[in-house]
């Protein structure tokens, strides 16, 4: 392979200077606009000086660069919730933006999280559970940049990827609804958004995306991510079947499974087919938590609520009913060891056979 040329002027036949220099693939050339060769020599001094920045810029580019990268050829258009990142971007800008990422240290992170805890950065005080997500926002950037980014120029070596620190897991939320509260909400969902002529127009029968959402998350259990991608052929209303991996979608570690409807989640969808307007089921992938709020709200429903919430109630209300912890794993689309570390304890039958046992057996006590 013949070594790559250095960059040099030349002149074509109309008069025009360019630049011409090696590209990744083939020889490339750049205009620089003028026939004066003064000119041409004091643009070529720039174009020299810019090439060497972007060529610095590539070996150890800033985390404004990357985010801004990542960003344009990984999030956009790709992810459902891309809404969401603009704030979290602009928060980590905010302390590792002009760093570059051989400079950041363990304690950027640790120094960003007490910035965000305290209001320094961001519109308030953060939760742990938040500065925890944004910093694994960043972590997902820098692999992006080390792995995916276009051109592979671009990529940067991983010995230069600093480790990012990261918050302890919050606690787990236990927020349970329990079975009046989802009976209300239900009703609330069928019967006071279906009236023509309520605050949320639509036709005789119409269901808003927000109670189809809250009523499909209560029947089951789904994701939020999984329920938003729901569309009409995934459903089977006569054999009472619902699947929710998209065909053509590979399974995750989030397994989508297929699942049998209950009878309240079939009359809603019946009575929503005939007036669906295309092949989503909630008509679109737009974020739904917004208008989950603003139920919760009407209802003076915990403020807590969310998305989340109804999966981890079901599961908790099918523990508690008895339900066999294989069942519940093949609902939910965990695997059952998962199952059983968050909801065997709430199960009637859990310990039955230790505070049954013969007194004769148990040990004996000491006087």
């Amino acid at each position: 392979m013949s070594a790559k040329k250095p960059p040099r002027l030349h002149q074509q036949a109309s008069g025009v200077w360019y630049v011409l220099y090696s590209g990744p693939i083939r020889d490339e050339r750049k205009s620089l606009r003028t026939k004066d060769p003064e000119v041409a020599q004091e643009r070529f001094k720039g174009w020299l000086e810019q090439d060497q920045l972007e060529k610095e810029m590539c070996e150890d580019p800033t985390i404004s660069f990357c985010l801004d990268l990542w960003m344009d050829q990984w999030i956009v258009g790709n992810m459902l919730s891309e809404i969401r990142y603009p704030s979290v971007v602009n928060n980590l800008k905010r302390h590792f933006g002009d760093k570059t990422v051989s400079k950041v240290e363990m304690e950027d992170s640790k120094e960003y999280a007490q910035l965000r805890r305290s209001g320094v950065i961001g519109r308030k005080g953060a939760a742990e559970g938040t500065i925890r997500h944004e910093l694994v926002k960043l972590r997902a950037c820098l692999r992006f940049m080390m792995e995916r980014v276009e051109p592979r120029e671009r990529r940067i070596d991983p010995k230069q990827v600093p480790y990012i620190v990261l918050p302890k897991n919050s606690p787990p939320r236990e927020l349970v609804l329990t079975r009046e509260q989802l009976m209300l909400l239900y009703n609330y969902c069928m019967e006071d958004y279906a009236r023509a002529g309520s605050r949320h127009q639509g036709p005789e029968g119409w269901i808003t995306r927000e109670a189809r959402f809250c009523i499909i998350a209560m029947e089951t259990a789904a994701r939020k991510t999984a329920i938003l991608e729901l569309t009409w052929d995934l459903i089977d209303l006569d054999r009472k079947i619902l699947q929710l991996n998209p065909h053509g979608r590979e399974q995750t570690s989030k397994y989508r499974p297929t699942i049998r409807m209950s009878s309240k989640l079939i009359v809603m969808l019946k009575r929503i087919y005939p007036l669906r307007k295309n092949e989503l089921i909630l008509d679109s992938k737009t974020e739904i938590t917004h208008g989950l709020k603003r139920i919760v709200n009407d209802l003076g429903l915990p403020e807590e609520t969310s998305p989340h919430t109804f999966r981890h109630t079901w599961a908790t209300h099918a523990s508690e009913e008895g339900v066999p912890m294989k069942k519940i794993a093949k609902f939910l689309g965990d695997s059952e060891e998962t199952v059983r570390k968050n909801y065997e304890h709430l199960s009637p039958d859990f310990l039955d056979d230790v505070v049954d046992r013969p007194l004769q057996t148990s040990p004996q006590l000491v006087v």
